[in-house]
């Protein structure tokens, strides 16, 4: 139903903020959003990316372009219900396999920290919609949009990925991308 290739970048930590960080430019996007304060890893109130990932080192950028099966992009155009089931049995799988691959690699490098791809999907149900605290915060992970960063310039500068988008049905490929940071 799909395959992936993965790419993977290593930059300096101030490179990347300054060529890629801009936190107010994309805070229309981030409030149009159905995310947009219903999610801990979602703006409003999440940290500046200076603050949180500013004393860091290095950070290795990976990319993971999931690619569809011709029968997968069929189905897809089947209506906007089967689209998101497709993208959550391909791109969803994918994407969540990238994030466990991270924390545990955060349990091999004391003090590392990820960026995750995309909202925090951990729970079913956020508890920020309810003002309580997150249920797993040890695996919450703020994604590159919370912190402001040119997704689309940085995937395709330093991955050579460009972001793909489709007005029906999905795109040839999705990417997902996400960070790990070590000191």
């Amino acid at each position: 139903m799909f395959t992936t290739e993965v790419k993977v970048k290593t930059l300096p930590v101030r490179e990347w903020l300054d060529r890629y960080c801009f936190p107010g430019k994309f805070l229309d996007a981030c409030k149009a959003c159905p995310d947009y304060g219903r999610v801990w890893s979602c703006p409003p109130g999440v940290p500046e990316a200076e603050a949180l990932l500013g004393s860091y080192r290095t950070v290795y950028l990976v990319g993971v372009k999931v690619y569809y099966s011709q029968a997968a992009l069929a189905r897809a155009l089947r209506s906007p219900e089967e689209t998101e089931a497709v993208r959550q049995e391909t791109y969803g799988v994918a994407k969540k396999a990238l994030l466990e691959a991270l924390l545990a690699l955060e349990k091999l490098c004391p003090g590392a920290t990820t960026v995750a791809a995309g909202r925090c999907e951990q729970c079913d149900d956020c508890t920020r919609t309810r003002g309580l605290p997150c249920r797993k915060p040890e695996r919450m992970r703020y994604s590159f949009s919370a912190f402001g960063f040119d997704l689309t310039a940085l995937a395709r500068e330093q991955l050579d990925i460009d972001l793909l988008w489709a007005d029906r049905g999905l795109p040839p490929y999705n990417a997902a991308l996400a960070a790990f940071l070590t000191r």
